[in-house]
């Protein structure tokens, strides 16, 4: 080999080297970003349920792994839903996303938080009917019930705007065709309500919490009520409302030794009539009425929107 020739191949490595290099580089601050991105949200989780109200919360670990466990679940799902989404149509792809994700919270559920008990199956439909599915809203392990209902229905979830940034999960919360909403934000019932008819005329059910936010129920204090765009939702979709009632125990944030496990009451289903008020209040006390027997909790304060509760006061 020529000068010229161990000259130009010296070129050639060093040029290699450099891009072999780069490209390392650009692989590691793509996966520190990807870490800190998944470190971050566990935090911002893990202080979220600090705030909801539990006496004490010792099971940290636990609630780590769960975090971790739904993020990363979620994200090795999304390659395989896309995929079926490409192929089979937009329907089928948020079925198969549904099935998935039903799949892994069913399994990963109960392993991570004990027995989820089920009083009043002979109430669900079959899981293939459109049906919108609505409980009181306590903790982030809430969403595993809908998933764990022994009828096993695709539901899409209702979810806050802010959720789609959770990396992985909120992801296939989109692919499941999730309706997204931003409380307060004009327009918000009519996109709850156009979305999700759509949902139901494709044979999906949907999966709400009606109170909003998460809150421990406490001895001698007022539960949130309800608000009514779930109600609403059915009245439009004329599809039947399925309640129940989420109970956790007392120690299911620090109890030692196995995890103590959730109840869940199923309630007879409620159909949708023509008056969206009636069918939340009917439904609000189905749900609620067990969870103030069983912790003390006093009736629920009727929800009222911050811009009617803004007038009351001028006036």
């Amino acid at each position: 080999m020529g000068p010229f020739n161990r000259k130009a191949a010296e070129v050639v490595e060093e040029v290699v080297a450099i891009e072999a290099e780069a490209m390392s580089t650009a692989v590691m601050a793509v996966l520190g970003f990807i870490a800190f991105l998944y470190g971050a949200t566990v935090i911002v989780f893990l202080y979220q349920e600090s705030k909801v109200g539990w006496k004490k919360i010792t099971r940290w670990l636990r609630n780590l792994v769960f975090v971790f466990a739904m993020l990363a679940g979620a994200t090795v799902m999304i390659i395989p839903s896309l995929v079926v989404y490409l192929v089979g149509g937009s329907k089928k792809g948020m079925h198969f996303a549904c099935y998935l994700m039903r799949t892994y919270f069913k399994i990963m559920g109960p392993i991570l938080w004990g027995p989820f008990t089920f009083e009043g199956t002979e109430n669900l439909p079959d899981g293939s009917t459109p049906t919108i599915y609505c409980a009181n809203h306590q903790s982030s392990v809430d969403f595993c019930t809908i998933f764990c209902l022994p009828n096993g229905p695709p539901a899409v979830s209702v979810a806050k705007s802010s959720m789609m940034f959770l990396p992985g999960f909120g992801q296939m919360i989109s692919l499941m065709g999730g309706i997204m909403v931003s409380r307060g934000k004009k327009g918000t019932l009519a996109m709850l309500l156009e979305i999700g008819v759509q949902r139901l005329k494709s044979g999906l059910s949907v999966g709400i919490f009606p109170q909003g936010t998460r809150t421990v129920p406490k001895k001698g204090e007022p539960l949130r009520g309800f608000k009514i765009g779930c109600f609403k939702l059915a009245v439009e979709g004329k599809v039947p409302v399925v309640p129940f009632t989420i109970i956790y125990p007392d120690d299911f944030m620090c109890s030692s030794g196995n995890p103590p496990g959730v109840k869940v009451i199923i309630h007879p289903r409620v159909e949708p009539g023509d008056d969206a008020d009636k069918l939340m209040k009917t439904v609000e006390k189905l749900v609620l009425d067990p969870l103030m027997k069983e912790t003390g909790a006093l009736a629920p304060v009727p929800y009222v929107p911050k811009k009617k509760a803004e007038a009351k006061k001028s006036d």
